[in-house]
């Protein structure tokens, strides 16, 4: 029952803090516009923090197994409180980009203290089922906030949006204190992941086997999702014609059909062999990007983002407990970090390599690119697991393999 409530707490938490910055994060570059941001000034904050997310993902996952996961996930919302407080009183562009520095650091210290608290909440043997649930706090938020911030930025401008960011940190810290309060015994100093291995040597690790494969595949995925959000809707503006509702109904289907899907999903990847699911997910999402340029019509392509968001979902769940295995190894919180950065670069690699061919090649080649990309990164991911036909389509055998 003590797990069982930590975990309603801590999806309660992750939703609250997913829909709060994801509401803010939607109108940031318009906000910072309206405040006579341009080039650099516009720019600078954006691209900071993403660096930030990369250059600290390790530092603080590792944070987070030496001090513990539940130290660490109060002073990150603390973090965020401050952080949108801040925004709610200041309108100087320089702090405004100090402040988005400083939400990358508290992004970085959240996600493996949240992973590392989830996972140790969970049964070995049903771990990926229980992340699918969680994710699910994550994917709905984050196809909230965008409507959600429009409608409070229609009716009470920007200050709504931050206000309504404080709110929601509020009551992410006081969910947080009252479960992880309630926790003791539900998990224990070890199960929340405390240190195990020195970062020097899971760095040395994701040169081989696992833990470079699951690096390979997340960067893959991250280069394919950031050129999908930065190139898809001018794909479909000017050479589709579509309109903006449309536009966002093909981009909106891929999160909907995610959501509603991780749960049976992480269920099936407690039962079936978890590397199968990441290799046929991950290649078929490539196969389909292949098949953008060539859509024709909103029908088609509205089935295409529900095709790209039901073979998605098929990994998102067994990459993850594949993941958690390798922190019961070398430390929950350091690995999260670890592959956070490696996902965090690839957003951030995707969209400039995705400007580079589409200067060079025309926007269709971006698509034909992420497709290429994501099928290497599939392969990477099968040579370094070792995975032969035969154990691709076998069932789980035992937990946690």
């Amino acid at each position: 029952m003590k797990q069982e409530r930590l975990f309603r707490g801590l999806f309660l938490v992750n939703f609250a803090i997913t829909l709060g910055f994801g509401i803010t994060d939607a109108f940031f570059s318009t906000y910072l516009f309206s405040l006579g941001g341009r080039g650099m000034l516009l720019a600078l904050p954006l691209l900071l923090y993403s660096l930030s997310k990369i250059i600290f993902s390790p530092l603080m996952g590792a944070c987070s197994d030496r001090f513990g996961a539940k130290t660490m996930v109060m002073l990150s919302l603390t973090l965020y409180l401050l952080v949108s407080l801040s925004y709610f009183f200041s309108s100087s562009l320089v702090l405004i980009t100090v402040l988005r520095l400083v939400q990358g650091l508290g992004c970085a210290m959240f996600k493996p203290v949240m992973l590392s608290l989830v996972g140790a909440a969970s049964r070995n043997d049903g771990r990926a089922g229980s992340m699918g649930t969680f994710d699910v706090s994550f994917y709905g938020a984050l196809g909230l906030g965008p409507v959600l911030g429009g409608v409070v930025k229609d009716a009470w401008g920007f200050g709504g949006i931050f206000a309504t960011l404080v709110l929601l940190c509020l009551f992410a810290l006081g969910v947080a204190q009252q479960c992880i309060r309630g926790s003791e015994g539900a998990i224990t100093p070890s199960d929340a992941g405390r240190c195990r291995a020195p970062l020097s040597e899971l760095l040395t690790a994701a040169r081989y086997g696992v833990m470079r494969g699951l690096l390979v595949f997340i960067f893959g995925r991250g280069c394919g999702i950031s050129l999908l959000g930065a190139f898809l809707p001018i794909m479909l503006s000017t050479k589709l014609g579509l309109n903006g509702t449309q536009t966002g109904l093909v981009l909106a289907s891929m999160t909907l059909v995610i959501t509603c899907l991780l749960r049976p999903v992480g269920r099936l990847s407690d039962r079936v062999c978890r590397e199968s699911l990441v290799v046929i997910g991950g290649t078929t999402v490539s196969l389909l990007y292949f098949l953008i340029p060539v859509a024709q019509g909103f029908c088609q392509v509205l089935v295409l983002g529900g095709g790209i968001g039901l073979f998605s979902v098929l990994s998102l769940p067994a990459s993850t407990a594949l993941l958690l295995e390798q922190g019961e190894r070398y430390g929950t919180g350091l690995a999260v970090g670890v592959f956070n950065a490696a996902l965090n670069l690839g957003l951030v690699a995707g969209p400039l390599l995705g400007a580079w061919f589409h200067y060079n090649f025309g926007l269709t080649s971006v698509f034909y690119a992420a497709g290429a990309l994501g099928l290497a990164a599939v392969g990477l991911f099968s040579a370094s697991m070792g995975l032969p036909l035969p154990l691709l389509l076998s069932p789980r055998s035992e937990p946690g393999r």
